[in-house]
């Protein structure tokens, strides 16, 4: 039978009290104050007693040990409200993948913990229900310091099937609220998870966690609800027990530890020209050290193109296979032209750290932006994405300290070539000590000049970064700046294609 939330409740937990229950209506909540009311005396009876038999020996029991009674919890009283709602106590309704969770002593809410790895959990009801009955899912939620919840890893329907389905109706974000303090979030099953809703009864929800090691997401309830004034109902009933208890989360001050990656002291100078591959050769059989290349899908290939043989490279990355110590000046040329839209990235990033892009998977979205919405690419550095024509994005990973969370600065400017029609050159120089100019055959595109480098308070960021970033156009405006950027301390080069084709040749990195 459904847990449904009435106007009995609360006489159901005084009942519930006198017989000692530690647990009402099925649920179990985190305040342990409510302290058990003393036993009420028995009453006489008119049963008369039963006498012992002249015959046998009575036996004297002893007095029972009774084990200590775990005290009740308070219930929310919501009043006449139908709700199913998930039990945070119960290890059976929770199951998490690179994560920890659990309600602390004294705290009336579930705390998730993320790892390293493919961080979720599923929430699961104890009975299954259909959306036309409870057409809401509903939850309170805190996301704690430093933390930030990567949009690509999505809300999943959990039906009567058991596991989330990676397809399209199946999965779904909201935008969620950093400022370290309870919010209440609603999900519309029907117009967030059609298909899901439209093959049967739903029996749970895969939440996303925090993306950073380290950092919490916090759940105080979590139910199906029939409508949004229910939810509200349930909502003020629950801070009128717990209110004083869902404090805002606090700042992390730490000393950080610096991490530093492995480093080399210059470049290689090796030219990757693709020229002694055929056409329709894998691009990955053909990228050797000092670059590597790192498949998405993997469909990347040799193309002719470019009086010669190209690489095409859609759903992959190609970068410079090292790390190179801060003050090396460099110049990283090569050819490009644009084959993709603004959907998905498609460019290339110079000057990440190695955290956060160890796996060097560039094609993969940094959760800054949403796929098919100009999904962004690599935790640091600088990146260019070109958005058709002679459109061109340029944006640097940031911290927003106010909001607690990583974000990034930009700016889309257009130049007088069109990259999807031609083979630009381009260069990317840097002094090696505070400045980067960016050309396009000779011609300036943008300058980023970096100063005051240091640790970023940023979660999740242990390396030495560049905190304060000019960009400029040409003609010496600036784009954009921030006082809080991820530009790395060190030197580095890649390119990427996601669902994006970008088509390069002659790519070299010399040193200066």
């Amino acid at each position: 039978m459904k847990k449904i939330l009435s106007i009995l409740l609360a006489l159901m937990l005084s009942v519930a009290l006198l017989a000692g229950c530690s647990i009402q209506n099925g649920e179990k909540t985190a305040d342990e104050a409510t302290k058990v009311p003393e036993a009420s005396a028995v009453p006489a009876t008119d049963v008369p007693a039963t006498e012992v038999p002249a015959t046998e020996v009575p036996v004297t029991e002893e007095p029972a040990t009774q084990a200590p009674t775990k005290e009740p919890k308070p219930t929310p009283d919501a009043g006449n409200l139908d709700a199913i709602l998930i039990d945070l106590e119960d290890d059976l309704s929770i199951s998490v993948s690179a994560c920890e969770a659990e309600v602390k002593a004294g705290e009336p809410f579930l705390t998730v913990v993320s790892d390293t790895g493919d961080i979720n959990f599923t929430l699961t009801f104890e009975d299954s229900f259909s959306a036309e009955d409870y057409p809401y899912i509903a939850f309170k939620y805190r996301i704690g310091f430093g933390a930030s919840i990567r949009n690509t890893n999505h809300f999943y329907a959990i039906t009567a099937g058991g596991v989330p389905v990676p397809q399209d109706g199946w999965w779904n974000d909201i935008d969620f609220v950093y400022d370290l303090d309870w919010h209440v979030a609603i999900l519309n099953l029907a117009e967030m998870f059609p298909a899901a809703t439209e093959a049967g009864d739903w029996s749970g929800l895969r939440f996303p966690a925090a993306d950073e090691k380290g950092c919490d997401f916090c759940l105080a309830w979590v139910g199906a609800f029939t409508s949004e004034e229910d939810i509200a109902k349930y909502d003020e009933a629950y801070n009128a027990v717990y209110g004083d208890k869902l404090v805002k989360a606090q700042e992390t001050v730490t000393d950080k530890e610096e991490s530093i990656p492995d480093l080399e002291d210059a470049f290689d100078e090796t030219v990757l020209d693709f020229e002694d591959a055929e056409e329709g050769l894998a691009l990955q059989r053909v990228v050797s050290y000092p670059y590597g290349f790192k498949p998405g899908t993997g469909a990347s290939k040799c193309i002719e193109d470019n009086g010669g043989i190209a690489g095409d490279l859609s759903f992959d990355a190609i970068y410079y296979d090292g790390i190179i110590k801060n003050g090396q000046a460099y110049t990283a040329t090569f050819q490009l032209k644009n084959s993709g839209t603004e959907s998905n990235f498609g460019g290339f990033v110079f000057n990440w750290g190695d955290e956060g892009n160890t796996s060097r998977d560039f094609f993969e979205n940094n959760g800054l932006e949403k796929d098919g919405a100009g999904s962004l690419v690599s935790k640091s550095g600088c990146g260019v994405f070109f958005l058709g024509g002679n459109r061109v994005k340029i944006y640097v990973p940031t911290w927003d300290a106010e909001k607690s969370k990583k974000t990034y600065a930009s700016a889309t400017v257009e130049y007088d070539i069109d990259f999807s029609k031609q083979f630009t050159t381009f260069k990317v120089v840097d002094n090696g000590t505070d400045t980067v100019t960016v050309y396009a055959d000779e011609t300036v595109m943008f300058t980023v000049s970096y100063s005051g480098d240091g640790l970023s308070r940023a979660a999740g960021c242990n390396e030495r970064y560049y905190k304060t970033i000019v960009v400029k156009a040409a003609d010496g405006t600036e784009l954009f700046s921030s006082d809080n950027a991820l530009f790395s301390y060190y030197k580095s080069f890649a390119l990427a294609g996601r669902a994006h084709s970008v088509i390069v040749d002659n790519i070299q990195v010399v040193n200066n």
